[in-house]
Parts: structure tokens; sequence; C-alpha cells
């Protein structure tokens, strides 16, 4: 038992280091689903009928080119309406010897408008200020020994072979399992994709327009509202539940001590 109740103290500590992530995300995504069931629902009609437009909407439209035509982003060249590119460098550091670092270089994502529509009008969306939740991810690719690029949205040409979603790659080398290169990650939303969008609304030139703000971005995810609520009221039951559970186990094992 002497043996056994140093081990249990351990495990205890890592599950009360899981469980408070677990508590922290769980209070995030509280007061993400308290936005949403705070923030009323418009159809794009009724924004662009009304005298004065609300300080906050949420609308469930079609997204579409915006005044310049469809975007094509950088890496899979898939057609667009917005994209988001990201680049890690996998490298070594002097200091840490044989353990790989991974630094980001790149977290990039296109601020052209595009169009909102859906069956009694439509409006404009401005990503400038933006949290975009559950986009395709259309490109996923490790490249070994890559260096970083000083362009993120001037990739190398890839082939039409190469296009499409990208696996990582699983080779194992160097002291730590892992290679040096770079990873290229590409997320998009598509023309004519179904996405929820949570904003402020304004009108500019008799058009309402969609936008989101420093202290408060925008949301738009490919998932609907009762969707987002769903995950956000699961992220709380798992994250309020095991933190107690966690502590009465490290409890126990202090008691066995």
């Amino acid at each position: 038992m002497d043996d056994l109740a140093p081990t249990l103290q351990l495990l205890a500590l890592i599950l009360v280091g899981i469980s408070g992530y677990l508590w922290l995300r769980a209070m995030k995504a509280r007061r993400h689903r308290l936005r949403l069931q705070t923030t009323p629902n418009y159809t794009l009609g009724l924004l662009n009928e009304a005298a004065e437009l609300p300080a906050k909407a949420e609308v469930l439209a079609e997204a579409g080119p915006g005044p310049e035509g469809p975007l094509v982003s950088p890496y899979s060249q898939t057609e667009c309406v917005w994209f988001r590119v990201e680049v890690e460098h996998h490298h070594y550091e002097e200091e840490t010897g044989d353990r790989l670092e991974v630094t980001p270089v790149f977290d990039l994502h296109s601020h052209e408008p595009f169009t909102l529509t859906d069956v009694t009008g439509s409006a404009q969306c401005r990503p400038h200020w933006i949290e975009v939740e559950h986009a395709d991810l259309v490109h996923d690719r490790f490249d070994e020994g890559a260096i970083p690029p000083t362009d993120a949205l001037s990739p190398p040409h890839l082939d039409p072979a190469e296009r499409g979603v990208q696996a990582a790659s699983t080779k194992v080398a160097g002291p730590a399992a892992l290679t040096p290169g770079c990873t290229f990650r590409e997320w998009v939303i598509r023309p004519g994709e179904r996405i929820f969008v949570r904003a402020f609304p304004h009108r500019k030139d008799g058009t309402v327009v969609l936008m989101g703000g420093e202290d408060e971005p925008m949301t738009i995810s490919t998932h609907s509202e009762q969707e987002l609520i769903r995950e956000d009221r699961s992220k709380e039951v798992l994250g309020y539940t095991a933190l107690p559970v966690a502590l009465v186990l490290l409890a126990f094992a202090l008691l066995l001590g």
C-alpha cells in the first residue's frame, strides 16, 4: 500500500490537471452558448426592412461570391468565399538539444467581402474581425525539410494530383521521433455553403453589412446555432463533472498516503 499510494496520488494529480483544462473549456463554452442564446435571430429580409438595425443579430444564410467574384485558396486552389492559411515550422533549437520545437509562422485569413442570401433577401459579410468554426479543412500537408515561406499566400505550385486534402507525414525520424519541416493547413468556406452568422449589422449605401469588432469578433460556422449550443452543453457537462470527480479521487489518494 505504501508503494501504491504515491502512484495513485500522481495519477490523481494528472487527472486534476486534465480536469482543470476541461473546466476552463467548459467556462468558455458557457460564455459562447450564452452569447448565442441572447442574440436575436433575423432573416435578411427583416434586417433590410428594419428602420433601425439591431445592435447584434444572427442569421442563417447561403454564402456567395463578393463583388470581385469567388476567391481561390492558395494551397489547394479551391474556389471559395473565404479561406484561412496556417503554417507551422518544426525545427530543432540549440538550447533544447534533440527536442523538436513547433513555431507558428503564419495564421492568415482572407478579408474580401462576400454575399449572404436567404429566401427573404441578401446582405454583405465583411470578414475582418472573425472567428470561423467548423470550416472545411481542404489542405493538411507536412513537407519534410521545408523552410518557412516568406509569404504564406504564395506557396509553391501544386500539381492537380496534389490538390485537395493532403495527409500529414507519419514518417518517424530523429531522436524526438519527428522530422524537421513545415506543416501547411488550409480551411475554406465554399460558395453555396449554408452558414450561421452572428454579427453586428450596419447599413452602407442602402445595403446591410454584417461585421465583427476587435473586442467581439463576428462568429461564422458551417454548423447551425442548435448544433453549436449542443456542442457547448456537452463541453459544459464534461468539464463541470470531471473536476469534482478528480478532486475527490485526489483526496482519496492523499488519505491512502
